[in-house]
Formats: C-alpha cells, structure tokens, sequence
C-alpha cells in the first residue's frame, strides 16, 4: 500500500513545475471563471500583484488588511479551482499585507505652522507682520 509521501513525489515528478506564464494563464482563467458569480472579488484581484513564492506556492500581495479581510472567505474556493486546473493539487497561497509608507501629517498648529514655513519662507514676514496672531 503506497503512502501519501510517495504518491506525492509521484505526483511532482509527472508534472512539470509551475512557471511565471503558466501560473498567469492559469490566475486569469480563474478570474474568468468566477467574474461571473464573483464579480466583487473579481475587482478585488484583477490588479493585485500575484507572485510565484516556491514550486507549490504564490503570494497574493494587497495594500491593507481590509482587503485581505475580502479575500480570505474565497481562498479555499480559488485554490480548488486553481489545483484542479493546474494539475498541481499541493498548490497553496497566501495573502502578503504590504502597507504603503506615507508621509505623516501635521496636527499641531506649531507644526503646522513650521512645515509651511519650510516651503513658503515668506510666511515668516507675515509673522512679523501680525505678532498678535497666536499659533
């Protein structure tokens, strides 16, 4: 009786391994198949960066964790899919959170105030000006 240890090397070795165009052809049909009772999810993922992470594995990166939250309910369904089309049943993903650095904004008037003194030197002749104006 054969184990599952040696059904899945039997099972690598008969197929050949996923590539960045096979994995492509592959995401797009499944996008394919579920615009039409998934449309919303659809959307979600139709401009997401999706990469190949290993043999068996690929990443799905999004912007923030609502996103991801989207996501998460039709993963096991996508990876069905993904496995019966592809062949590879040991097929697996993960969602990836890359979170965008932005510039801080400044809440206190004083700070407020030093920032757009930064970028309009003029505003210090202003200051001069009107003394009494309290930041």
């Amino acid at each position: 009786m054969p184990t599952l240890a040696v059904d899945v090397d039997v099972q690598k070795t008969a197929l050949p391994p996923l590539d960045d165009d096979s994995f492509g052809k592959c995401w797009n049909a499944m996008l394919e198949a579920f615009a039409a009772k998934e449309p919303k999810l659809v959307d979600t993922l139709k401009n997401r960066l999706v990469r190949l992470d290993g043999e068996d594995h690929f990443v799905i990166e999004v912007g923030n964790s609502f996103v991801e939250a989207e996501i998460r309910p039709h993963l096991m369904e996508m990876l069905e899919w993904m496995r019966s089309a592809s062949g590879h049943k040991l097929l697996n993903c993960r969602i990836e959170v890359v979170y965008e650095e932005r510039e801080a904004v400044v809440y206190a008037p004083r700070d407020k105030y030093e920032v757009m003194s930064k970028t309009n030197p003029v505003l210090e002749t202003f200051r001069i000006l009107f003394p009494e104006v309290d930041l």
